[in-house]
């Protein structure tokens, strides 16, 4: 089969496309015939080298959507044609993380595709059905390879984690990126008043769209006092904080008394200065958030095939440029989510 492959960290012209052999399900598995990938900032980290799980040669992609195609041994109730997307990771079901609910911190199977198992820039991919969705026949595939990293992780920050509530104002940093657009609908869909932070003009009119009722260009990354006007002088209840360590601090001063902030990026892996006078004085909360659930996954896909969520696919492109898919969305090209579509079988 054809894939893309990363035999060394670092650049993005390092994402070449190669034949490979075809994988073969295990015990648990099933073989998707891969149709979309999403490209999420997650790979261009692991494409540095930033995530110590990753070892190369690697096959990336944690946003894939596709058909099964084969079923391995002791895989009950999956079946050839099934329509599939994928978890970002796993988690056993078993440990009590996992029976609370908490299974984004399930320590006993955390495996991540694109990382310790191979991802979705290739044709096609196995997958441990346990890290696997169930998608709605009225889905195209791009849109349905995007959703779980996208609105699956909106859902998990917005809702399960930022506890958003009617009439409260929410803050969204890195904004115009598929999480962020997400992040945006689902917030308004819940009674919420969002203001948005993106860091170019050409950025804005998508926002708008998504129904931000703010937007706020900061190239600079210096929005705190201007959210705080935009509010008032309070601040806001909430904020979704995308980007990480480059906005952390200014969104820290954007923040009302007994405000959530949200962490669910850090862009370029950097660290903070906190202060804890602050935290203290205004009783912040500061919340990390991490992967999709199954549950989180179909309320997502449920949401989009209902038409309540709008998806933010803004281009497909050959699996062959994933390479130049990773550069235009590290150099802030991109307002919403790249999609790769792999060759057509021979």
């Amino acid at each position: 089969m054809k894939a893309v492959v990363l035999r060394q960290f670092g650049e993005a012209s390092n994402l070449k496309m190669e034949s490979v052999p075809d994988p073969r399900p295990g015990r648990g598995e099933v073989l998707i015939r891969v149709h979309a990938c999403g490209v999420c900032y997650h790979d261009v980290i692991n494409r540095r080298g930033n995530l110590p799980r990753t070892h190369v040669p690697a096959i990336l992609g944690h946003e894939a959507a596709g058909e099964v195609v084969e079923v391995g041994p002791d895989t009950p109730g999956w079946k050839v044609g099934d329509r599939v997307a994928t978890l970002q990771r796993l988690s056993c079901g078993e440990c009590a993380l996992c029976k609370s609910g908490r299974n984004s911190l399930c320590k006993k199977d955390n495996r991540f595709f694109g990382e310790e198992i191979s991802g979705g820039y290739a044709q096609y991919m196995t997958a441990p059905v346990a890290g696997l969705g169930r998608v709605p026949a009225n889905l195209p595939w791009p849109v349905a390879a995007t959703v779980c990293c996208t609105l699956g992780t909106a859902v998990h920050t917005v809702r399960t984690r930022g506890r958003v509530r009617d009439g409260e104002t929410v803050l969204i940093t890195g904004a115009s990126g598929g999480v962020g657009l997400a992040a945006v609908q689902l917030a308004k869909l819940d009674g919420a008043r969002v203001i948005a932070v993106t860091s170019g003009e050409a950025k804005v009119q998508p926002l708008r769209e998504a129904g931000a009722d703010e937007v706020i260009v900061s190239r600079g990354l210096d929005f705190a006092s201007e959210a705080r006007k935009r509010t008032g002088g309070e601040g806001v209840n909430v904020a979704i904080e995308i980007v990480g360590s480059a906005t952390f601090g200014q969104t820290l001063k954007a923040m009302a008394p007994g405000g959530r902030v949200v962490v669910v990026g850090n862009l370029e892996s950097g660290k903070v200065d906190l202060n804890p006078g602050l935290v203290i004085v205004k009783e912040l909360e500061i919340l990390g958030a991490y992967a999709t659930t199954r549950d989180e996954l179909d309320e997502s896909l449920r949401l989009v095939a209902d038409g309540k969520i709008r998806p933010f696919v803004s281009e497909e492109v050959p699996l062959a440029d994933a390479g130049r898919a990773h550069f235009r969305l590290e150099n802030r090209e991109i307002a919403g989510r790249l999609v790769l579509v792999p060759p057509e079988l021979q």
